[in-house]
């Protein structure tokens, strides 16, 4: 299922997504589209969280329609496109449609076929998910060749990170690639091993293979950027997170997408504090 439906579409698509909420990814899916939209290619967001909905807040963006306006025939899935200063296009299914899918589960199913329509004007597609696994959500999640899955160095998400990449094997829906990310890190040892141990599980136990592993730390810079709604990958270049934000996008892209700063001693000299080591 997920080889045909991928064979209908041109872009790579992601998917960000997560046990369970409040590990970052909304504050991930953002940053990274912003890096990705300027290294030259043409990025949709689709924020996805049905009833959550907040990419529109940090991205600073008005969306005039959402899903619900175009189940309802009064927009166009071109109309649901909303452009951001940051170049690139945000398309949010809004807060307002948690009764509408409550009481018709095909509105998703048709939803998703019309945004496959879309896709050929992107190079690449990030799909903000809810956190959790949903059968309603399938027609997105087939539609994948990437996952960037969320979790923080808490022994309960880190559970719940391994069942979501248990429950997407079972659903034989794999991705080509895997990218773990913690967020909220403070203590980059102790979540390095944490890190190990899970990757090691799900090759394991999941029959499935971890591509990357990036930790990010907390930061005071990343919280300042949301009360001022600016991404801080753009606004606050070299602190840890946005390096980290650069190397989950490289991984995506399979290139470096920092090339022009890789000469400098400072570069070299702050790579081993990036959180990485896959």
């Amino acid at each position: 299922m997920q080889d045909q439906a991928s064979s209908l579409k041109s872009s790579q698509i992601v998917s960000v997504i997560s046990g369970k909420g409040g590990v970052g990814k909304t504050l991930v899916s953002t940053n990274m589209a912003a890096v990705i939209a300027e290294s030259g290619r043409k990025v949709l967001l689709l924020d996805a969280d049905v009833g959550f909905t907040n990419a529109d807040i940090l991205l600073g963006a008005y969306p005039k329609f959402t899903m619900k306006d175009f189940v309802n025939h009064k927009c166009s899935i071109e109309e649901l496109v909303t452009p951001t200063k940051y170049g690139l296009d945000l398309m949010s299914l809004g807060g307002d449609v948690t009764d509408l899918l409550a009481t018709n589960e095909l509105v998703l199913k048709d939803f998703a076929v019309h945004f496959l329509k879309l896709l050929d004007h992107y190079d690449l597609v990030i799909m903000d998910m809810p956190p959790g696994f949903s059968n309603s959500y399938m027609p997105f999640l087939t539609l994948t060749d990437d996952f960037v899955i969320m979790t923080t160095p808490e022994p309960t998400s880190v559970v719940n990170t391994y069942t979501m990449i248990k429950l997407l094997s079972l659903k034989g829906i794999n991705g080509e690639n895997i990218h773990v990310v913690a967020n909220m890190v403070q203590n980059s040892k102790d979540a390095t091993k944490l890190m190990e141990r899970l990757t090691e599980v799900v090759e394991k136990f999941a029959g499935n293979k971890v591509s990357s592993v990036t930790l990010m730390k907390e930061h005071p810079l990343v919280v300042k950027s949301i009360q001022d709604r600016e991404l801080f990958v753009v606004r606050y270049r070299s602190i840890q997170p946005a390096f980290s934000i650069m190397r989950i996008a490289s991984n995506l892209l399979k290139e470096n997408i920092n090339k022009k700063d890789e000469n400098t001693l400072i570069q070299r000299f702050l790579n081993f504090f990036r959180g990485e080591y896959r």
